[in-house]
């Protein structure tokens, strides 16, 4: 599907990222007037930061989205409205949550499916085949089609959501997933599809001037949830849009983390702590603890935590650089997955046996 070229101005490109860093710096100076609402305290299984901190970074992220939708124009805007407005389900549930910490993660997840169902309904857009043969058989139906679509969203909403654990972690994953979609939407000639991953870029981007690297400001559950729906219509998105890209390369791109989310199941399936249940296992905060901690222990706390970040934006990005190359081959891509879940695999079991030395 080849598109007209239509790059948004560079001028208009300035906005996004001002609004979501000036908004994420208004809502860390004002926190005396919120904090007693909004502040993710430094107790508890999965937290690293050592004073409280504001979560409701959902918020600017959510009004650069805004932003980003009035400078998109007539066609990326109009595609990007209907995300934004098929969001609202995910980003509320994830903020009230932020605010009130009693909307469970069933409660969460739910709202995220229905997010993706709204979108598929508002855009027309779902996926007809994953190139497995049993799975295509079920999706030349529209009905099972757009349920699969919307557990697929919800799946890598909260993907996002699991991996939000440091400083400008989730962040940056975000900002590699949404370059490399738009690299292969712009080898296929897919223009709006690069503009709308280009606002996307940056308005994570204003966002992480003030979360990374000191932390001043987290994602929250609001922003988690929101910016993984985006980023998982935009992998819909591709692949629909443009029949040559598989749809693999889309799973590929979002290796990092699909395969934190189903390891992280399987291990507490094993576990038998239950599959929602949060802990300290995770490869990011096993190569704080067990890596940085250990190594770097005359740094500053909060640098130790952004440290983690890098080392899995490496990962993320050796998962995610081969679908450029192979985004129409779904052989090739199906093998980079089984790579990536096997490095994932042999990296974890490296990080986790440091802790017995």
């Amino acid at each position: 599907m080849v598109l007209e070229y239509q790059m948004l101005p560079p001028d208009e490109l300035f906005y996004p990222p001002l609004a979501s860093a000036i908004l994420s710096w208004f809502m860390v100076l004002s926190r005396d007037w919120h904090g007693r609402y909004t502040m993710d305290l430094h107790q508890g299984i999965q937290k690293f930061h050592t004073l409280p901190t504001s979560r409701i970074g959902g918020v600017a992220l959510f009004a650069a989205m805004l932003v980003a939708f009035l400078l998109a124009g007539d066609a990326t805007g109009g595609l990007l409205g209907l995300m934004i407005l098929a969001s609202l389900p995910a980003f509320l549930a994830g903020l009230i949550e932020d605010v009130t910490k009693k909307v469970g993660v069933r409660e969460r997840l739910m709202a995220t499916m229905f997010s993706g169902l709204l979108a598929c309904m508002l855009t027309g857009v779902h996926l007809g085949h994953v190139d497995v043969p049993l799975v295509d058989s079920l999706l030349r139906h529209p009905v099972p089609a757009i349920m699969f679509t919307s557990f697929a969203v919800a799946g890598v909403a909260n993907s996002i959501n699991i991996i939000d654990g440091f400083n400008g972690l989730a962040g940056g994953v975000l900002m590699i997933c949404f370059g490399m979609l738009g690299l292969i939407a712009w080898h296929v000639g897919d223009m709006h599809l690069v503009n709308l991953c280009i606002l996307m870029e940056l308005s994570t981007f204003g966002f992480m001037l003030v979360n990374f690297p000191f932390g001043k400001i987290f994602m929250g559950d609001g922003g988690a949830y929101l910016m993984g729906f985006m980023l998982a219509m935009t992998a819909v998105l591709l692949p629909t849009r443009n029949p040559q890209v598989s749809p693999w390369a889309s799973i590929v791109v979002c290796g990092y983390p699909i395969i934190e989310t189903i390891f992280s199941m399987f291990r507490r399936m094993m576990a038998g702590t239950g599959t929602g249940n949060p802990d300290a296992a995770h490869l990011h905060s096993l190569i704080k603890v067990n890596v940085i901690r250990r190594f770097l222990p005359k740094l500053p706390q909060y640098l130790r935590n952004s440290l983690v970040s890098p080392v899995c934006w490496m990962l993320a990005l050796l998962f995610a650089a081969p679908a450029i190359r192979f985004y129409n081959s779904t052989s090739i891509l199906m093998l980079v997955a089984m790579a990536s879940a096997s490095l994932y695999f042999v990296v974890y079991r490296i990080v986790l046996r440091l802790e017995k030395h």
